[in-house]
């Protein structure tokens, strides 16, 4: 019985590894041809997406060196500032970064009987109410929160974001700390009046390159370490480096755009 069940199991193995080679083979060829299943287009799309988004970043960068305005864009739903125009009206994603005071309700209980009862039942009471006060730290600890996906438009004179049907300005000009991670397509700007703003997606390199522009000058945009990643070549993956000094020369430049 063994001799036959040996005997009938190696050709189907056999059959079976032929088949999924075949399998890979067919499916390398199609991907190969342009042929692609839904997730595999997806990631394609995604790839391409970034790709041109990144191109984009670079040829502004390149602008900006040689002293050429951007073209501007019209954004109807938001009022303009007296002598603010508009460069960018893109989706991106949101966050802020801040704690918050969290309460927690301790649970008690009086127990009686066999001392071991009480014991374990005071036990369990006090691994309670640890597990509620360490989530409850958890909670209120300073992290990024309020994540979601935002429509961003950038002047030169301050960035707004659309979160939750309404538009939050985060002006140039109250800036205090800039960090472009253009690898890992994100920009962080911190405040003096309010909570760290973090942007992120495949728009925001060249949001990036607006606000270095605007808080610390057009040398910033060649000698910044993390925008001269936009001079190397390809891209990272879409998903935070300190910013240079210049911060008098914001307002001066800004208006000049």
């Amino acid at each position: 019985m063994a001799l036959y069940l040996v005997a009938i199991a190696g050709p189907l193995a056999a059959l079976v590894r032929a088949a999924i080679n075949g399998h890979r083979a067919f499916r390398h060829w199609r991907r190969e041809n342009g042929h692609f299943t839904k997730s595999e287009a997806v990631v394609a799309q995604r790839h391409d997406s970034s790709a041109r988004s990144w191109a984009q970043a670079r040829h502004l960068r390149s602008c900006l060196l040689r002293g050429e305005a951007p073209q501007a864009v019209q954004v109807w739903d938001v009022v303009a500032n007296p002598g603010e125009v508009f460069f960018m009206d893109v989706p991106a994603d949101y966050a802020r970064h801040y704690g918050m005071d969290v309460t927690f309700t301790q649970t008690s209980g009086i127990y009686f009987g066999r001392p071991a009862f009480v014991l374990a039942g005071l036990g369990l009471t006090a691994m309670s109410n640890a597990a509620k006060r360490n989530a409850a730290n958890r909670q209120a600890a300073v992290q990024w929160r309020e994540r979601q996906p935002c429509r961003l438009v950038v002047g030169n004179q301050r960035l707004l974001c659309q979160v939750g049907g309404q538009w939050l300005s985060f002006y140039f000009s109250a800036v205090t700390a800039v960090y472009p991670e253009i690898d890992n397509w994100s920009l962080i700007t911190q405040y003096g009046s309010t909570s760290p703003l973090m942007l992120s997606g495949e728009h925001v390199p060249s949001a990036a390159l607006f606000t270095v522009l605007a808080t610390h000058g057009v040398e910033a945009v060649s000698a910044h370490p993390s925008l001269q990643r936009l001079g190397a070549g390809n891209p990272g993956k879409p998903g935070s480096t300190e910013g240079g000094n210049g911060i008098d020369h914001r307002v001066d430049h800004a208006s000049t755009l």
